[in-house]
């Protein structure tokens, strides 16, 4: 050991860790002078006096590991879930790790009750990081130091709340664009222009490609908050990311990536033709409407031949968009003697296109698959509508709770699916935890990972117990992305 824990057992430091974390948990949920709390103190002060030897106690995480003053803290089966929950609660704070000064002996229970409480609510903001260090200095809190991850290596830096704003920020950028060249192009064909191309088109995925090679899981995620009163030209857009965020796992070029990128944006152009009563209708189609309906994948490809382009680009995206909704077993429409297997783009496209369809709410559908549903659906057609090797690259982008599921905790809580689970981490997502606030609305209340465990007995501290699509309640999931409320 360190001469600053030379004095100290592994058992006294996991004491302390112990005490830390259970009076975080019991601060969190009782008030200051509940029972529970008042021994947690007591307990936590007794620890941390018995463990602070000379100036300091710093507990740091690196590599997935605790260190308590550079001494790493061996895992074991009885502390396995306390150190994960601690190494994941200051993750998501953007913290390597905290360094008591000595001065923690002397201050009382409500100044280490008022940290606590400040390092809690700071899961709940946008950068975390600055606003707890500006409560501190506010409320002159300086037996505590944070360590920040900005001391660590660039690359462990961008899991950072602050930088995945940005990236969100960057990708709702690309998804505003893309919608509004795609409807340009739309505009200009109705309105029989001369002239419409897709160079701008082109310009705005080459942009999206460079993005989401940069982080893919902002783009997969970005695309499944729809906004639900607005269907054509949103849908095409998200068949766009969700086909370039699966091509990028198989290892696409980039060229190739902007290739499908553009190919799932024009999926759907065929559509345009459709009267609006016609394609927003509650009843079933009948016979002639529905063949409108089916023959909009050869429209599609029919009107981008009129498109201004280079052979060689329309060549490279043509026959995709005849394919979309023909299945793996080449079934589906439009119905034709087709023997050769679906192209790769072909393939892609059809698993976007239908899990943006499934989750989408449409005039004519009275009820709503969840997001989780959703992918349980085409993981069952796999083999016979989709690829089943795609298929399963696909539900491993967007995990098994996508994000804009909601939840319903076995706390009674409802939750929203904020982020995809860690891959180094997590097995189980980052949720909101939603409050209702006035006649259908909700606000935002915290952000909680439901991987969380209780240390004593190893079981989940909440389990999922049914999920929805968010339109059942009202609830739009964007508006709860990266919000302080």
């Amino acid at each position: 050991m360190t001469d600053s824990a030379k004095y100290r057992s592994y058992s006294q430091l996991e004491e302390f860790l112990l005490n830390f974390y259970k009076l975080r948990q019991n601060a969190r949920i009782h008030s200051d002078n509940h029972r529970l709390v008042i021994r947690g103190i007591e307990k936590f002060s007794e620890s941390i006096n018995n463990c602070v030897e000379n100036e300091s106690l710093t507990l740091k995480i690196s590599n997935d590991q605790l260190f308590i003053d550079d001494e790493k803290i061996p895992y074991n089966r009885t502390t396995k879930n306390l150190f994960d929950n601690i190494i994941r609660y200051f993750d998501t704070r953007g913290l390597e790790g905290v360094r008591f000064l000595e001065a923690v002996k002397h201050v009382s229970g409500e100044e280490i009750l008022a940290f606590l409480r400040l390092l809690e609510q700071s899961g709940q903001k946008p950068e975390p990081l600055t606003w707890l260090t500006n409560c501190l200095a506010e409320q002159n809190i300086e037996w505590v130091e944070l360590i920040k991850k900005s001391e660590i290596p660039q690359a462990d830096q961008e899991s950072s709340y602050k930088d995945k704003a940005e990236r969100w920020e960057r990708a709702r950028k690309d998804y505003t664009y893309a919608k509004a060249s795609l409807e340009e192009v739309a505009q200009k064909i109705k309105d029989k222009k001369s002239g419409a191309g897709i160079g701008k088109t082109v310009r705005v995925v080459q942009d999206m490609v460079t993005n989401l090679i940069e982080d893919d899981e902002v783009y997969a995620a970005i695309s499944t908050l729809r906004v639900f009163d607005d269907y054509i030209f949103t849908h095409s857009v998200n068949v766009a990311m969700l086909s370039m965020c699966l091509g990028r796992r198989i290892n696409l070029s980039r060229r190739t990536l902007a290739s499908l990128g553009i190919c799932a944006l024009f999926h759907d152009l065929g559509k345009i033709e459709i009267p609006n009563e016609v394609l927003h209708k509650k009843e079933k189609l009948d016979d002639s409407e529905l063949k409108l309906i089916e023959e909009h994948s050869l429209n599609s490809a029919r009107l981008l031949l009129k498109l201004k382009a280079s052979p060689e680009s329309k060549a490279r995206i043509l026959v995709p968009l005849f394919e979309h909704h023909l299945k793996y077993d080449l079934s589906g429409y439009p119905r034709a003697d087709w023997k050769k297997p679906l192209t790769l783009f072909g393939k892609i496209i059809s698993i976007a296109d239908k899990y943006d369809t499934l989750t989408s709410s449409r005039a004519y559908r009275k009820s709503l698959l969840s997001p989780d549903r959703a992918l349980g659906y085409m993981l069952d057609h796999a083999g016979k509508d989709f690829d089943p090797i795609l298929i399963k690259v696909f539900i491993n982008i967007l995990g098994v709770y996508p994000v804009g599921t909601l939840l319903r905790l076995d706390t009674d809580e409802l939750a929203l699916v904020v982020s995809s689970p860690s891959r180094n981490l997590s097995k189980r997502p980052l949720v909101c935890v939603l409050e209702k606030e006035g006649e259908g609305s909700y606000k935002k209340r915290e952000i909680i990972n439901l991987d969380e465990r209780d240390t004593e007995t190893g079981n989940y501290a909440r389990e999922i117990i049914e999920t929805y699509h968010p339109a059942t309640f009202g609830i739009q999931p964007v508006q709860h992305m990266f919000s302080s409320n």
